[in-house]
């Protein structure tokens, strides 16, 4: 069995102290820039970033589920619930396997090192690609990163899926801003659906049995 994965997240409070601009500028409205353009990317990098949503669904089902947390209590306590729930029997013989897109490089490095730094207990994942029974989609559509990389709906479009969301990530941090969880759910729902519609037309998950109407 199978579960498709996904986390939306929003730079940590501490991010701007922590960013430091590209290497070897000198002039001081370059760093200034730079500076801006990594505090802006700071939620994608997964020491600076904290989850906000967490999507997931099973192989097989049609439903996604979402759940939202809102500050450092609310997180610490939906990964004491979360962890357990995605991570269960997770290694080389397990018969869960996680599917993501970009997980390798971003959602499980973020996952551990929150749980690290929040005291939650969390089993340390292999994350290289060829020693994890982890399915990152990205590195499959791919090659393990021997073409360029694409987004999810990019990838999603050229599979001939339907793309439809009312909202995309770039809008996240503002809609964190404006507390509007009901759009930030369905934006994570919106990705775990396509996670998992990519992963089924790729082979990798078995597409639930759909009974016409």
């Amino acid at each position: 069995m199978a579960i498709v994965l996904d986390i939306e997240t929003v730079a940590t409070d501490d991010a701007a102290k922590l960013v430091e601009p590209a290497k070897n500028l000198k002039d001081p409205e370059k760093i200034k820039a730079s500076l801006q353009e990594r505090l802006e990317g700071a939620a994608k990098y997964p020491f600076t970033a904290r989850p906000i949503a967490f999507g997931w669904c099973e192989e097989g089902e049609d439903i996604e589920r979402v759940e939202t947390c809102d500050g450092e209590a609310s997180e610490r306590h939906l990964l004491k619930e979360f962890i357990p729930r995605i991570w269960n029997g997770h290694g080389k013989d397990a018969s869960q396997l996680l599917v993501t897109f970009n997980g390798l490089h971003y959602d499980l490095p973020l996952l551990m090192i929150r749980c690290r730094l929040l005291g939650v207990p969390c089993p340390q994942i292999d994350i290289r690609k060829y020693y994890t029974p982890h399915h990152d989609m990205l590195q499959r559509l791919t090659w393990n990163g021997e073409l360029e990389w694409r987004s999810l709906t990019w990838f999603a479009t050229v599979l001939g899926l339907d793309t439809s969301d009312a909202f995309s990530g770039k809008e996240i941090a503002q809609l964190y801003e404006e507390k509007n969880w009901d759009a930030i759910k369905a934006h994570c729902a919106s990705d775990v659906r396509l996670t998992r519609l990519v992963a089924e037309r790729w082979g990798v998950l078995k597409a639930p049995v759909r009974v016409a109407a």
